[in-house]
């Protein structure tokens, strides 16, 4: 049996990510302005040049309709990159081996709040180190990610 339980940004939280997110689609798109701005000029005028060739101008047209969408989708990713890179925070994880119930329905051990029925050698069950994590979750980070 999985579980997963979810949490909303706190307000605070909200504020930062949106901050952030827009400072980073604005970076991006700054980034990519002036190489943008040169191809589709250059674009409009191919255009302009083939008014007169319908079959032409339509490629020509197509192709813009392709470089703006591909341009969007680069900026876009490359945004949630930086931004995947700028704004961290802690996701409690959990694995519990016992939680209640075995596969066929049966009472058994659980780990995840305090109860009678608690496995032996567990130091600390799931809602515990949850309200632990919440109050110091920088105490829960791992070498690597610290």
């Amino acid at each position: 049996m999985d579980t997963l339980f979810l949490q909303k940004f706190t307000e605070q939280e909200q504020v930062e990510f949106n901050k952030q997110k827009a400072e980073a689609q604005a970076e991006v798109e700054a980034k990519y302005k002036d190489e943008i701005t040169t191809r589709v000029t250059a674009f409009e005028a191919d255009i302009e040049a083939a008014k007169n060739n319908k079959h032409r101008k339509a490629e020509l047209v197509k192709a813009l309709r392709d470089y703006h969408r591909e341009m969007d989708a680069k900026i876009k990713r490359e945004a949630q990159a930086l931004l995947k890179e700028r704004f961290t925070y802690c996701i409690f994880l959990y694995e519990a081996e016992k939680v209640g119930i075995t596969a066929t329905g049966e009472d058994d051990e659980n780990e995840l709040y305090p109860n009678e029925s608690v496995p032996p050698g567990i130091q600390g069950n799931c809602l515990e180190l949850y309200r632990e994590f919440r109050k110091h979750p920088e105490d829960f980070l791992l070498e690597e990610a610290a």
